[in-house]
């Protein structure tokens, strides 16, 4: 929330609309004083070596482990997240993250040597080195207010650039407080700092120098950053929106897989861009039966504030949010949808709490089958056949994630590979954005580009070609001057390596051979 009255916001507990604290919006020049403080720490974070920064690192990690209880309560308190969540999807990726990077950052970005298979470049050699790229803005969303930008800076800065984050404006405490524990853990002044702010403040920060901005938020949030980066000519890295699909195949476990899709549709309020959104299931003798055990198991999820540490899903984040699930859910209703169980706002404790919600008797023409609800709401459609469903996943904007559960492997994989999204997890879901192994990203207005993994650490570098030759004073022969004896040479030479064998490999290296004695004019 932004005041008026004065150039601050405001954070506020969404379960029960308590304001926690208030922080000033940074204006252009204090968001340019930021940047080129860290430009000058990355002259030396730069140079310094993969064992050095991974002992700031390892310190760090630590300090995270000592104080996990007061992180888990402040992501709870300031976003709602019940603190199981907070402990499982916001401590152990970014913990898990130190220590993969200690452990295997310098290997993934040692230079590598490049062989070059045609004769004529024997005396090159050529080496590819990974060096940083400088400053790295982090444009950071509420839903996961600490491991998202966490994981995204560890990485950044363990192959040595420097970082400003901005937090959501709606998870401002717990970005202040990451920028505490970088200074806690004694981290060169400069190096990871923190600007608050509304989306103008975004706006400066996007519009500044850096040498990659990395954002994630909605797709609209994500169309204006691209603008804003645009006039400096700033790559960009964008995590967007998801409408993630679940395929339930004949084979799956009734109740395991039931378990396993409510956590992956309700997790977070559903308020994940990997959240389950869709649900297909293969039509069969336990399609009614298992669409039965998923209603029934999600009646005893318990709604309320995290403070009860019984309570499986918190509130939504905000009013607006509450709003937009409620007029979607509404408007299916209104298209032919029913509702099995859910459908509405939950008033008695005072927040912004909306039941978590089943549909049927849906399809994909309608808002809530192709909009990102980001809500604790499900949709579900009985499907025929495989073919069918891999079209109905296909039809969306998004392409993040998509699960497929069944006990038939080669049944789930042959599907998964049909899908047009960034990961495909067979009997999980969601998973995967705790793990800086593995690489997290997607394709269509999902965004691009990839984050977490060694193909994350690729954005975070400029990938420098260094080609060395040895036989320095002696000339090229695709050198100037041209002349009639170096087209024949250069074309012989071409049937030399390329040719059909024998005789034009034969006639091509006599060509070869005969014209480079010769002048060139």
């Amino acid at each position: 929330m932004v005041t008026s009255k004065t150039l601050t916001i405001e954070s506020v507990n969404p379960a029960n609309k308590e304001v926690l604290g208030e922080f000033p919006v940074m204006s252009e020049s204090q968001v340019k004083e930021v940047v080129d403080g860290a430009w000058k720490a990355f002259e030396d974070w730069q140079i310094m070596d993969f064992g050095k920064r991974a002992r700031y690192i390892l310190k760090l990690r630590k300090i995270i482990a000592a104080q996990s209880e007061d992180i888990a309560k402040l992501i709870s308190q300031e976003v709602g997240k019940p603190l199981s969540e907070a402990y499982a999807s916001e401590l152990t990726g970014t913990l898990d993250t130190c220590v993969w990077l200690a452990d295997n950052a310098e290997r993934l970005l040692k230079d590598q040597m490049i062989s070059l298979n045609s004769p004529i470049l024997s005396t090159k050699q050529s080496v590819v080195a990974f060096e940083p790229l400088g400053v790295i803005g982090v444009i950071s969303p509420w839903n996961y207010p600490f491991s998202i930008p966490m994981m995204t800076i560890l990485m950044s800065i363990m192959v040595g650039n420097t970082v400003v984050l901005k937090p959501s404006e709606k998870s401002t405490l717990v970005g202040i407080k990451i920028g505490d524990l970088f200074k806690e853990a004694g981290f060169p002044e400069g190096v990871v700092q923190v600007v608050t702010g509304d989306r103008v403040t975004g706006k400066y920060l996007s519009e500044a120098k850096l040498s990659r901005l990395i954002f994630t938020g909605s797709v609209e949030g994500g169309r204006k950053v691209m603008q804003q980066a645009a006039n400096g000519i700033v790559p960009v890295t964008l995590e967007l929106g998801g409408k993630d699909a679940a395929v339930v195949l004949p084979s799956a476990p009734v109740k395991w897989t039931a378990r396993g899709i409510a956590w992956g549709a309700f997790t977070n309020a559903g308020q994940a861009c990997a959240s389950i959104e869709r649900l297909y299931i293969l039509k069969s003798k336990n399609s009614e039966k298992f669409l039965d055990e998923l209603v029934n198991f999600t009646k005893e999820l318990k709604v309320g504030p995290a403070v009860d540490p019984n309570v499986d899903i918190g509130p939504v984040i905000d009013q607006v949010q509450l709003d937009k699930i409620k007029n979607l859910v509404d408007d299916a209703v209104e298209n032919g949808a029913s509702i099995l169980t859910g459908g509405g706002v939950i008033e008695e404790h005072g927040g912004f709490f909306f039941e978590p919600t089943i549909l049927t008797n849906v399809n994909n023409s309608m808002r809530i089958m192709r909009e990102e609800t980001f809500g604790p709401v499900l949709p579900v459609m009985i499907v025929e056949t495989e073919d069918e469903v891999v079209d109905l996943v296909n039809d969306s904007e998004f392409g993040l994630t998509a699960s497929i559960w069944g006990k038939n492997l080669k049944r789930a994989e042959d599907i998964a590979r049909d899908l047009e999204v960034g990961t495909v997890y067979i009997n999980d879901c969601l998973f995967s954005h705790a793990s800086p192994q593995l690489p997290w990203g997607g394709i269509k207005q999902s965004g691009f580009g990839r984050s977490h993994s060694h193909f994350g650490l690729m954005d975070l570098v400029n990938i420098k070609h260094i080609n060395i030759d040895a036989a320095g004073g002696s000339s090229r022969i695709w050198w100037y001057p041209y002349g009639p004896s170096r087209i024949k040479m250069m074309a012989g030479g071409l049937q030399a390596f390329h040719g059909s064998f024998p005789f034009g490999k034969l006639s091509g290296l006599c060509r070869f051979v005969s014209n480079m004695a010769k002048k060139p004019k």
